[in-house]
C-alpha cells in the first residue's frame, strides 16, 4: 500500500484507428489514497480508492509509464443544515452498500478493509455512487455534483426498492435528460 494520493477518473473509449482501444479520462475525478490495489490473473489492476476530494483535471504532465494530470480541487458547495447519519434516507443508503459489499466482496479481510474506509457520510455516498450505479454517465453527474444533500437525493431516487441490484433506468434517463437539458439551455445563451 502507498501513502500517495491517485486520481481515478472514468474513462471513455477514444474512436480511432484498429488496435488496441485507447481511453481518455473524463474531466472531473476523485483523488484519494488507495486502500486495496491487487493485481489480476490478466494483468489489469483492482484498485479500491478512499477519496478525499474531487478534482479537475486541467493538463497532462507525464504520459508513460501512466497519466498524471495537474489538477485544482473542486471543494462541495455548504449544503444548509446539517446531514446526520441517523435519518431513515442516510440508514437506508448505508443499508444498500452493506448488502452490496456483503454480497460482493467475498474475502474477509478486504471486506473489513473497505467498512474500515467508510469514515464519512461522502464515502458512503461516493461508493454508492460507483458500485450501485450502472449507467457511467449517471456515475459522472452524481461524482460532479458539488452538493452533498443533492448526491443524496439523487441516489435516493435512483435506488428504488428495499434490495436494489442497480439504479431505476427510467429515473436515470430523466435525470440525465434533466442535467444536460439545462446544460443545453445555458450553451444557448
Amino acid at each position: 500500500m502507498t501513502d500517495q494520493y491517485i486520481g481515478i477518473s472514468m474513462a471513455e473509449p477514444i474512436e480511432e484507428m484498429p488496435g488496441p482501444t485507447r481511453y481518455s479520462p473524463s474531466k472531473i475525478a476523485t483523488m484519494g489514497k488507495p486502500i486495496l490495489l491487487e493485481e489480476n490473473e490478466d494483468g489489469s489492476i483492482k484498485i479500491i480508492v478512499r477519496g478525499e476530494e474531487r478534482v479537475e483535471l486541467l493538463s497532462v504532465e507525464q504520459n508513460i509509464p501512466y497519466l498524471i494530470y495537474k489538477a485544482k480541487v473542486i471543494p462541495d458547495i455548504r449544503d444548509s443544515g446539517t446531514i446526520s447519519f441517523e435519518t431513515p434516507q442516510i440508514s437506508r443508503l448505508k443499508e444498500i452498500l452493506t448488502c452490496w459489499v456483503d454480497e460482493t466482496i467475498d474475502d474477509s479481510l478486504e471486506r473489513e478493509s473497505f467498512y474500515d474506509s467508510l469514515e464519512t457520510l461522502h464515502h458512503i455516498i461516493d461508493y454508492l455512487s460507483m458500485f450501485m450505479i450502472q449507467d457511467r454517465l449517471m456515475r459522472q453527474i452524481i461524482l460532479e455534483n458539488r452538493s452533498l444533500q443533492e448526491r443524496i437525493q439523487m441516489l435516493s431516487s435512483l435506488l428504488k426498492g428495499v434490495q436494489p441490484e442497480c439504479e431505476d433506468f427510467l429515473v436515470a434517463n430523466a435525470m440525465k435528460d434533466f442535467e444536460y437539458g439545462e446544460l443545453e439551455q445555458r450553451v444557448m445563451h
